[in-house]
């Protein structure tokens, strides 16, 4: 098996031509199908990219979490002296009308 940095530079290569071939042909347009493209050979040439990473997760399994516990909500502060009587006044008005 060659070291990685062998193997990026055919990819990058085929990467670049897969670039012009599809302004080329496409357009514009063609830069927008291109990750749909390269997906595609991908999974035709019997590849699924990363399958190496999916593998080596696979390995290791996490251990189980606790569940996450949020605080109980609290009770509302009382408004004061001061801001009651602008919450009663509030509260028994009607909302405003809009037309």
């Amino acid at each position: 098996m060659r070291p990685a940095g062998t193997r990026r530079l055919p990819a990058l290569l085929a990467l670049a031509a897969a670039i012009v071939v599809a302004i080329v042909v496409c357009g514009p347009v063609g830069l927008l199908l291109l990750p749909a493209l390269l997906l595609g050979a991908a999974l035709l040439l019997g590849r699924y990219p990363g399958e190496d990473l999916i593998v080596r997760l696979a390995r290791h399994p996490r251990p189980a979490r606790a569940p996450w516990r949020s605080p109980a909500p609290r009770a509302p502060r009382s408004l004061g002296a001061r801001l009651a009587p602008l919450a009663a006044l509030g509260a028994s008005r009607a909302p405003p009308l809009t037309v």
